[in-house]
């Protein structure tokens, strides 16, 4: 139990401090497997999961499994107490269960469990439980230690979110990070990056802006992007110039109150010019894509956001381009295209 409660404070990282404190509680409970879960607002009420002998294929399914997981239902009912499955489902419903099922397919038999809807608070929740792929209930005294380990688990999960949100919010808003305003879900503003000032006054004009708010076109986007990412399909918000446009995303950060901040994120993209057609006949269309960008300056993880890429994937199809036109790196890239544009 000492080695468990110094495991807990040992690190902010979740995934560290679970992985040692599995180490130490499944033997100590005499379970098999675990997994804790956890979601906040900014989730959306996804599920973020660290587990323990558990395969990958048990959480890649869990949301068409959910309707079926009779943990989750009774530990919410019961947050803060630990309940072994007697408490949660009769033994002829269980082996009926979906979730039961689909578990014993994939070679993962859960048949017992324990359970407990972590007390961590914040609009923050977490959930933790111990499975035996044996037919052998877990007994009073294993309830009774893992209820004694709650207020410490809890209390490290607690920590390492708490740690994740400020690191995320220093990524969102600190020295270096994009131009953007964190506010409140009405619009009212908190807090925003030196480069979102020049941004704000170039593309709303008076007529538009409200003192310590959002301009008003981008309050009534933060309202429809609320509404998107409850159904599942947020889009960036947009606005029409005649040398570029201004796109804005909407993110979702929790706070320890009832609704989440957001942070707006600014970004102006110059249009993207026209490539001569006979210069890149021998690209793809995604090559072609990329060449644009590039020949307009932009870095790898710039083209690679705005297209919907990931970096690797931009890097590759930049040197297959290169390979194509026959230049050595980019910046040479960059004077051909330009070149080229100008004699077209």
């Amino acid at each position: 139990m000492l080695e468990l409660k110094d495991a807990l404070g040992a690190s902010l990282d979740m995934h560290v401090v679970l992985e040692d404190t599995f180490s130490l509680l499944l033997p100590l409970l005499e379970a098999d497997c675990a997994a804790l879960a956890t979601t906040s607002p900014e989730r959306g009420g996804k599920l973020d999961w660290v587990e323990k002998g558990l395969p990958k294929a048990f959480f890649g399914a869990y949301e068409k499994m959910a309707p079926y997981d009779f943990v989750l239902s009774a530990v919410q009912s019961n947050p803060g107490t630990v309940l072994r499955d007697s408490r949660m489902i009769d033994r002829r419903t269980l082996e009926r269960n979906e979730l039961y099922r689909w578990a014993h397919e994939l070679g993962v038999p859960i048949e017992q469990v324990m359970a407990v809807m972590l007390p961590v608070g914040g609009g923050f929740q977490s959930g933790l439980s111990l499975y035996r792929d044996r037919r052998r209930p877990f007994t009073l005294r294993h309830q009774r230690l893992l209820q004694e380990l709650t207020p410490a688990i809890a209390n490290a999960v607690r920590n390492c979110w708490v740690s994740a949100k400020a690191a995320r919010r220093e990524k969102l808003l600190g020295a270096g990070a994009r131009p953007s305003v964190l506010v409140r879900p009405s619009g009212r503003e908190l807090e925003r990056t030196a480069a979102a000032t020049p941004l704000l006054d170039k593309w709303f004009p008076p007529a538009e802006r409200v003192a310590g708010s959002l301009p008003r076109p981008l309050v009534e986007g933060l309202a429809q992007a609320k509404v998107a990412r409850a159904r599942g399909n947020a889009r960036p918000w947009e606005r029409k110039g005649a040398a570029a446009d201004l796109k804005v995303k909407f993110l979702a950060l929790s706070e320890p109150v009832d609704e989440p901040s957001w942070v707006v994120q600014l970004r102006e993209v110059p249009h993207i010019p026209t490539l001569p057609a006979a210069l890149v006949q021998d690209l793809t269309d995604c090559e072609r894509e990329v060449a644009a960008r590039v020949m307009r300056g932009w870095d790898n993880r710039l083209i690679a956001d705005d297209l919907g890429k990931s970096p690797l994937t931009v890097r590759d199809q930049l040197k297959s381009i290169c390979i194509k036109l026959r230049v050595p790196d980019r910046k040479k890239l960059m004077s051909f295209l330009w070149e080229a544009s100008l004699d077209a």
